[in-house]
């Protein structure tokens, strides 16, 4: 039996029958690796004062959502994140043996939620964001219902200095901020040429940003979405692989909602280190700290 034929056989033995009456669900994004961390260890189990990021993630959204189903999507070290994780109640695994960036990655976890009642909410989370917690997971819940929207995005803002954001960052509507019309990756605004405005089209005004306009731009894309399942299922195969990376973004969606006239909103939490991820061991140390600050002031 070779590896890919264990670690489906895993999948199998591992996954736990999703519940049909609850009609939330939650897609963690447990695939990468992190290359830059310079480790054997899997990303997702690097730990944030001894609990892998992985299991922290897991554990907000089931203490912000009362009821909620988990598909967690496994790839690189896919063997060792489940074993760690094990067999739990109404949870299932999904295989991203290819990676071919997080929209294909949803694509893969959606196989095992055929058949969901399409107000269903599903909620995208990385897995190596191991600050948030459920306060904020309930806080995104509610401002997603109440929005009536049918997509909303988790925002922070970058601190640092610009040329050091790698976030995708956050397109609005110049003459109106609450609407988000894009989320754009760093690499695709490092290629754009210097002495052309980037142009966006948004219900039938275009818009201009140069290219320092849009590196400028602080506000970025947390990886946290929450969709309507119908909505995400019917556009969720539309997305393209034409950007630098020849990848497939989730965050195209955005534009692609928007051009259909679907409704699209953003939320940021009161916190912004829960939004933080890491790639580095020098972030991962950051995060250990903030939370062990958290920690004894509780």
């Amino acid at each position: 039996m070779n590896n890919t034929d264990q670690i489906i056989k895993m999948v199998d033995e591992l996954s736990s029958e999703l519940d049909k009456n609850i009609k939330e669900y939650a897609i963690i994004l447990a695939a990468g690796h992190g290359k830059r961390l310079n480790s054997e260890k899997s990303k997702m189990l690097h730990t944030i004062l001894g609990v892998p990021t992985v299991e922290r993630v897991y554990n907000a959204c089931k203490k912000g959502v009362e009821e909620i189903n988990s598909v967690i999507v496994v790839g690189i070290k896919a063997d060792d994140v489940m074993k760690y994780l094990g067999k739990r109640e109404r949870t299932t695994y999904a295989y991203q043996e290819v990676r071919n960036g997080t929209g294909h990655a949803v694509q893969v976890a959606l196989q095992d939620m055929k058949n969901a009642p399409d107000d269903a909410i599903v909620y995208i989370l990385p897995g190596d964001m191991g600050l948030i917690d459920g306060e904020t997971i309930k806080q995104f819940r509610t401002e997603f219902i109440n929005s009536k929207t049918d997509m909303i995005v988790l925002t922070g803002l970058y601190e640092g200095k610009p040329e050091n954001n790698h976030y995708g960052r956050i397109i609005r509507v110049k003459d109106n901020g609450d609407n988000v019309i894009q989320i754009m990756e760093h690499k695709d605004i490092l290629a754009l040429p210097d002495d052309k405005p980037y142009t966006v089209t948004y219900k039938g005004k275009e818009y201009f940003y140069t290219k320092e306009e849009l590196i400028n731009n602080n506000e970025y894309n947390s990886g946290v979405f929450a969709f309507k399942y119908g909505k995400l299922v019917e556009m969720i195969d539309k997305l393209k692989s034409n950007n630098v990376q020849s990848e497939i973004y989730l965050t195209d969606l955005i534009a692609l909602y928007n051009e259909k006239g679907y409704t699209v909103a953003a939320s940021s939490p009161e916190k912004n280190y829960v939004v933080m991820g890491f790639n580095t061991q020098e972030v991962l140390k950051e995060m250990n700290e903030i939370a062990l600050k958290i920690y004894e002031k509780n």
